[in-house]
């Protein structure tokens, strides 16, 4: 693994520094279309990190917005340099949403992950068979190279997320619900019989049925914190493979936040009796 922020948190951090160097510098995405002679999609594709931008059109760009400190443009090109690397998941690129893409990569430099959903096992924890069942269910992946693609991108989260070189934590909630969701019995047996092989390492919780959250009161999510100022807190919301959406307004994501902890203080822990009770008599490992 690189060290430093991976290529999609850097450009990331770029989209927002210029977004607030243009606002500084009083210009509209108009003003930089007429000055750099640039189409105005590419504008809104640089400052929305859908692409990345060029060492020499960023010189060009932080010039116009009177950017004459040194250090400051050297930081700014690193960051450029550092999102144009390959990421890890781009031999599957073709199969991956920019905003899947972008999930991953705060996946990656995350200091603490919490998820939580109320129907199935969350990514992070999912079998090969399980991971396979929930991609060719999706209408997201459009054939079988899709959903093997799915396979791999499951299981390569999975060894980066618990890579001992990672110095962040994981934690989740999983729902007594999910532990039903899959009718399959050797698949779900063997997806709980890998929860229980990460037992007690893995910092899991167990909602019971009579303290499950409603399933219409809150959906999939994931909460990804960071300890740089460089990097605002991130909610992803996760339905299937390609459908998800990253939420930065820190207001929304503080909402989602408290929800965590909230379900997350009500759940039993999976490593004691009564969590270990639980996913025996699903898995039917009593």
């Amino acid at each position: 693994m690189t060290s430093g922020p991976g290529p999609i948190t850097s450009r990331r951090r770029l989209r927002m520094a210029l977004r607030q160097l243009r606002l500084a510098a009083g210009r509209s995405l108009e003003d930089i279309r007429d000055e750099m002679d640039w189409s105005l999609s590419k504008v809104r594709r640089i400052e929305s990190g859908v692409v990345s931008v060029s060492v020499n059109d960023l010189r060009a760009l932080l010039a116009y917005y009177g950017v004459a400190d040194p250090a400051q443009v050297d930081r700014l090109v690193d960051m450029a340099r550092s999102a144009r690397r390959r990421h890890w998941a781009g031999q599957d690129r073709a199969y991956l949403s920019t905003s899947y893409a972008e999930v991953l990569g705060v996946e990656d430099d995350a200091s603490r992950i919490s998820q939580y959903h109320p129907f199935l096992i969350p990514g992070l924890l999912r079998t090969q068979d399980y991971a396979r069942l929930v991609a060719t269910a999706s209408p997201h992946t459009r054939d079988s190279q899709a959903v093997e693609a799915w396979v791999r991108l499951c299981m390569a989260r999975q060894d980066r997320a618990f890579s001992n070189d990672r110095h962040h934590s994981v934690r989740f909630v999983l729902d007594e619900r999910a532990l039903k969701a899959v009718r399959e019995p050797d698949v779900m047996r063997h997806q709980i019989g890998k929860i229980l092989g990460l037992l007690p390492r893995l910092n899991l919780v167990i909602l019971q049925w009579d303290s499950a959250a409603e399933p219409g009161f809150v959906g999939p999510f994931s909460c990804h914190e960071f300890c740089s100022d460089l990097d605002p807190d991130v909610v992803c919301l996760e339905n299937q493979p390609n459908d998800v959406t990253l939420i930065e307004h820190p207001d929304t994501v503080a909402r989602y936040k408290a929800a965590f902890r909230e379900l997350f203080d009500q759940a039993v822990p999976g490593a004691g009796d009564p969590g270990r009770e639980i996913l025996n008599r699903h898995g039917g490992h009593c």
